[in-house]
Formats: C-alpha cells, sequence, structure tokens
C-alpha cells in the first residue's frame, strides 16, 4: 500500500453510517433524559387540575409524597451503572440500549394507568425501576461512541450526542407544561416521549449495530477508515481483553477524572432540581413564570453546547492545539465559570432578578463545556473500557444527584431565606474549584497501559523467538500520527 492511497483510506467519507449511530445516540440521550424529567412538570399538573387541564383526573399528595416521587428514579440509576458500563465493554451497547429504551418508554406509557391503580406508592416504586434502567443508558452511550467514532472527530460527534442531555431537559420541563395545558391533558406528557421511544426502538433495531465491522449498511472505505484511525484495532472489531479491576480502581488519571464528574455532578444536579424552588423562593412568581425561567438557563446550555462543539472542532484543526490543553482549558471554564456565578449569586439582593437570572444563565451555559472538556475524557484514558469507566464515574455522579438534594433540604429549611441559599452556593462554588483544580493537575489525556496489554505488545514490535522486529506497518504510522488527538 502506498502513502498515498494509505491517505485516501484514512481520510474516509464525510458523511456515513457512524453519523446515523450519532444521531441514535442523540435522540436516545433525549428521550430517556425527557422521560426522567418529565415528572417535574406533570406532577403540578395531576396534583392540581386548576393550574392545566380540569378535565383529567386530579391526585392529592403531599410534599414528602412529592419529594419520594420526584427522587425515585436517581435511587434506581446508582445502581446499574457500573453494571451496564462492564456489560456494554463486554458484548457491546446495542441490545442494552434497546432492552433500556424500550422499558423506559413503555414504563413511561402506563404511567397515568399506574397512578390511577395503584397511587402515588406504585407509582414511586415503578419510577425506582424506571431509574434503575435509566441509569445504565450513559455508559451505553460512550460504549458505542467509542467503538464507531474517529479521535480525530471524537470532540464533535462526542459533543453532539451529549447535548441530548440538554435537549430532553428542555423537552422535560418545557414540552410537558405544553402538553399538560393542552386538550391532551397531562397523560400526553408521559404518552409522547413513551411512544417516541417506541419508535427508535425499532429504527435501531434495524439500523444499529455495535462495531463498523457488524454494521450492514456502512461503506468499505468508511470502515476502513474507522478502524485503521482507532488506536486500538480491537475497539474497532469489538474485541475487548478481560478487564484489569484492579489496574482501573487504581489508576490516578481516572481516579482524578471520576473525582472531578462528582464535583460537577453537585452543581448540575442542584441546579436541574433546585432552579424552581429558588424562584418560586425568592421571586415569588406564578408557575407558568416559573417554569419559563426555570428552562431558560438550559435553552442557553443547548445552544453553548454546540458552541463549545465549534471551538474544540476549530482549535484542533486550524490551530494544531493538543487535546490535554483543549481538555483542561475548556473545562476550566466549564467548571470554574459557575462557581464565580454562584458566589455572585449568594451576594445579589431579592430585587435584582435579571442579576440573578443572568448569573443562573451563566453557570448553567458554561457546564455545557463539561461535556468536550471532562466526560469525553472517559475515551481518551481507555477506547476499550470507556463504557466502564463512565459506568464508575457516573456512579458516583448519581450519588452525588441523591446526597446534593438531602443536604439542601436540611440546610435550605426557608426558601425565602437568602442567606440559607448562600451557604449552598459558596459551598457548592469550593466544591467545584477543588474537583477541577485536581483535574488540571493530575489530569491525563493519553491512552492508559491498562487499556489492551496485547495491542500494546504487538506495537512495540514483539516478534517470535529468533526473527527480527517486523517493519512497523502504515497503519502504525497513521495511528502515531494522530495519538495527540
Amino acid at each position: 500500500m502506498t502513502i498515498r492511497s494509505f491517505n485516501l483510506v484514512a481520510k474516509g467519507p464525510k458523511w456515513g453510517n457512524r453519523h446515523l449511530q450519532v444521531l441514535f445516540l442523540f435522540i436516545c440521550a433525549t428521550l430517556t433524559v425527557a422521560q426522567r424529567f418529565n415528572m417535574s412538570v406533570a406532577i403540578v399538573a395531576f396534583t392540581n387540575a386548576n393550574n392545566s387541564n380540569p378535565n383529567y383526573p386530579e391526585y392529592r399528595l403531599t410534599e414528602q409524597q412529592k419529594s419520594y416521587i420526584l427522587s425515585s428514579p436517581f435511587w434506581g440509576s446508582c445502581c446499574t451503572h457500573l453494571m451496564s458500563g462492564y456489560l456494554s465493554s463486554r458484548f457491546g451497547a446495542k441490545f442494552l440500549l434497546l432492552a433500556i429504551m424500550l422499558l423506559t418508554a413503555l414504563i413511561s406509557t402506563a404511567t397515568p394507568f399506574l397512578l390511577a391503580w395503584g397511587g402515588w406508592q406504585l407509582l414511586f416504586w415503578v419510577r425506582l425501576v424506571q431509574g434503575l434502567a435509566m441509569g445504565g443508558m450513559w455508559p451505553c452511550l460512550y460504549t458505542h461512541l467509542a467503538k464507531w467514532c474517529p479521535k480525530k472527530e471524537a470532540n464533535r460527534l462526542g459533543g453532539v450526542m451529549t447535548t441530548g442531555l440538554d435537549v430532553g431537559t428542555i423537552i422535560g420541563f418545557a414540552l410537558s407544561g405544553v402538553l399538560s395545558a393542552s386538550p391532551l391533558g397531562w397523560p400526553s406528557a408521559f404518552y409522547v416521549p413513551g411512544y417516541l421511544g417506541i419508535v427508535w426502538c425499532l429504527l435501531f433495531l434495524r439500523y444499529g449495530a455495535n462495531s463498523p465491522s457488524e454494521s450492514r449498511f456502512i461503506s468499505l472505505a468508511e470502515r476502513k477508515h474507522i478502524e485503521l484511525d482507532l488506536e486500538q484495532s480491537q475497539v474497532a472489531r469489538g474485541k475487548t481483553p478481560p478487564v484489569p479491576w484492579l489496574q482501573v480502581l487504581t489508576s490516578r488519571p481516572f481516579i482524578v477524572l471520576a473525582l472531578c464528574k462528582m464535583s460537577q455532578a453537585c452543581s448540575f444536579y442542584t441546579l436541574m432540581q433546585q432552579i424552581p424552588r429558588y424562584i418560586h423562593g425568592i421571586f415569588r412568581y406564578s408557575i407558568t413564570m416559573n417554569a419559563l425561567l426555570s428552562a431558560l438557563p438550559f435553552v442557553v446550555m443547548l445552544m453553548s453546547s454546540y458552541g463549545f462543539i465549534f471551538l474544540a472542532e476549530y482549535l484542533t484543526r486550524h490551530r494544531d492545539i493538543s487535546l490535554p490543553i483543549l481538555r483542561k482549558t475548556i473545562n476550566s471554564f466549564a467548571t470554574w465559570t459557575p462557581a464565580v456565578a454562584l458566589v455572585i449569586l449568594s451576594y445579589l439582593s431579592d430585587q435584582n432578578v435579571v442579576g440573578s437570572m443572568c448569573c443562573l444563565v451563566a453557570a448553567t451555559g458554561a457546564i455545557s463545556g463539561q461535556a468536550i472538556g471532562s466526560s469525553l475524557n472517559h475515551v481518551d484514558l481507555s477506547p476499550n473500557f470507556a463504557g466502564l469507566l463512565f459506568g464508575i464515574s457516573n456512579t458516583l455522579m448519581s450519588a452525588a444527584g441523591v446526597i446534593s438534594p438531602i443536604i439542601i433540604g436540611l440546610t435550605v429549611t426557608n426558601e425565602s431565606d437568602r442567606t440559607q441559599w448562600r451557604t449552598v452556593f459558596l459551598g457548592i462554588s469550593v466544591i467545584l474549584f477543588l474537583g477541577n483544580l485536581f483535574y488540571v493537575i493530575f489530569g491525563r489525556m493519553t491512552v492508559q497501559p491498562w487499556n489492551d496489554a496485547q495491542s500494546k505488545e504487538t506495537t512495540t514490535g514483539a516478534s517470535p523467538k529468533g526473527e527480527a522486529p517486523a517493519k512497523a506497518p502504515e497503519e502504525t504510522i497513521y495511528v502515531e500520527k494522530f495519538n495527540y488527538l
């Protein structure tokens, strides 16, 4: 193979089946997140029919019962991240994603019936089961992305995939409110994402594939392009070595990454869960205005997500910036900006509505950069075990999502007391600062030795006894050329 023909194969098609797979992952994330957060709005509708559509049933729930229902998916999701990461890394993510989406979609469509039949107690347990399934989604997404995404396109394709979280949050808040107030009533807030999830399953069953080698619809040029670009050829073939548990759990770059993600989760879940409560307690707006203001930061978060994607693409392609500098710079902005914004917010007066909303928008919008700054670092450290790594770190993130509202509930006993909110915001700011500081100092963006020992031996030129080391093939030159990515 000549150098010229090698470059043609390495370049690959501009558009192809890998983009279809990323589109599937984006929609999967959107629908799953929407099914998780639609309850935040729907529970207001079915406990107070006068605020939505009075033609549908109304249920009387205490504030404590509401909190149980809203928190139940987070309790469930803590238990499945690690298992999902392991299973998807070992056996592929396609059928796990299908099972997760089908189960969550069926539960979503059955929610109105289950509430009428078994009351809030049955709804709590069913939502907990739904959370168990949802917890396995993100590790599967990263495993699937690692099998399909060339390293040069990781920032763009990975960033597009993670914006499903932003779109799903917006849909879960805004669209659920619109549907609840429509002639379809609050049950439609569960029916629509549920039915769309079933349609997704049918399409993904047909066109999804664990890896390029298993796809019936990929071109030969695109398959070669992906397989040559991946640093380890076993990633492209879907063959994964046994999990090196000891090396993973004692890896300093991964420990630092996991702690960084946990610190970021404290801020994200706090903003996601507490913004409506904060706006209601401090500014006393109506439910409609509260919903619109609560959704605004996440709309900005979605827009800024694509801004970070284009920025990362420009810097890597046109400025030849190294991956460690790119990741750490963007992650510092995406982590320390919310820290500063929350400090400012904690000292603003109750009358400064514009300033308070600007701080919330700045904090939430900057968080979107964490996808490129640190989330994709799981793929950097180990393409073979990206799903497993994310499963471990996401377990810690979900634990933060469970612990955070409990601590805030103990701290903020009066929603209208800004000094109590100040304690919460300042505490989160300190956690964010320290988490990113460790990431900047100790974080690494290179494939770790435990990713694949066999491939390491192959690339070092190991040869049978008595024979001279074989000359490195052109494919190896290609991998080394883009090793900095």
